[in-house]
């Protein structure tokens, strides 16, 4: 090991992706004490096992798995809002899938291990204690405990034991093709119900489309992404756009989520949606609009072109007077 005290400008992490003789991506964890050198002896490093490496700086998560965070916890709420019906697993899993993901937020959940989730959850003080049956200390004013019960009351803790959200059978697709599960649809339909009796909630008047699925899943997750360049812990939004290209099967023809929020959905879009769920979920952080975000419309322009004009790195007057000039 190397004494941190000492020689702080020579470390360096790499996060590699699951399972990792298959998914070509690297997060390569920095410090502000990292030097260029060790930098680039970690991407030389990355190179040569032909992995795609990315510098990130360091945080919960990192870069993907901090933005994926609330893109699985929004999946479960939508059963607890009666959005979706109880059969609703594959119905979120196809909308994403016909999105272009290479699969969906629940059949990765399955392959990660739902258990691996629920340890995390646990460790951040989030969980019911299983001995005196209290809520996590740290567990914040809008919560579900519905994964947390798939593992606990269910055992359900995917692939590995055969079955999670979805059933498996050794016998079809040698045991990693998704069957709907019946235990599943009932824990989900027992679940919602009580939640919203007990919260006195009307059923909403119709369902989700697939479309506000995708919108629904997918814009907290790319608000995340703004919030990760106002911290620097990514340099530019085509990093984030190449992290999920080669780690979570985003669709390549769509350009990464930061590309699409500026070229499909448009960031006044975001940015109006991301409003309007934080005036029905004020507990909900990941549904705050990113400062970033609000600058970028303010200014009418994509995050890409903020970065392309070198305007994160100008002060306030720099920026209006190079906006002028457009």
């Amino acid at each position: 090991s190397i004494p941190l005290n000492k020689n702080r400008a020579r470390c360096a992490g790499m996060h590699f992706f699951s399972p990792a003789h298959v998914m070509k991506l690297v997060e390569i964890v920095t410090s502000s004490y990292t030097s260029p050198e060790t930098i680039y002896a970690v991407q030389t490093v990355t190179q040569q096992i032909r992995k795609v490496g990315v510098v990130v700086g360091n945080c919960d998560g990192f870069v993907g798995n901090r933005m994926v965070f609330p893109y699985t916890s929004e999946m479960v709420f939508l059963f607890e809002e009666n959005l979706v019906s109880e059969k609703g697993v594959k119905e979120i899993d196809d909308a994403l899938m016909e999105f272009g993901m290479a699969i969906g937020p629940f059949i990765m959940s399955d392959l990660a291990g739902n258990d691996i989730g629920y340890a995390i959850r646990r460790e951040k003080g989030l969980v019911r204690d299983p001995k005196t049956g209290l809520p996590g200390p740290n567990r914040p004013g809008r919560y579900t405990e519905l994964a947390d019960e798939l593992v606990t009351k269910y055992g359900r803790v995917g692939q590995k034991a055969l079955k999670g959200w979805y059933d498996y059978d050794r016998k079809i697709g040698k045991g990693r093709a998704p069957i709907p599960s019946k235990e599943v649809e009932q824990h989900i339909a027992k679940y919602a119900s009580a939640f919203r009796k007990k919260n006195m909630l009307p059923s909403p008047p119709k369902k989700l489309s697939k479309e506000e699925i995708v919108n629904r899943i997918l814009f907290p997750l790319v608000n995340e992404g703004f919030k990760i360049l106002e911290e620097n812990i990514a340099q530019r939004p085509s990093d984030i756009d190449v992290i999920y290209l080669y780690g979570y099967g985003w669709p390549n023809w769509r350009g990464g989520p930061m590309f699409w929020a500026d070229n499909e959905v448009k960031l006044p879009t975001l940015l109006r949606t991301l409003e309007d769920l934080h005036r029905q979920h004020p507990d909900t952080i990941y549904f705050v609009p990113s400062k970033l975000l609000r600058k970028c419309v303010d200014m009418g322009i994509g995050v890409g072109e903020y970065y392309e004009r070198g305007l994160n790195k100008q002060s306030d007057k720099d920026k209006q007077v190079a906006l002028s000039k457009l």
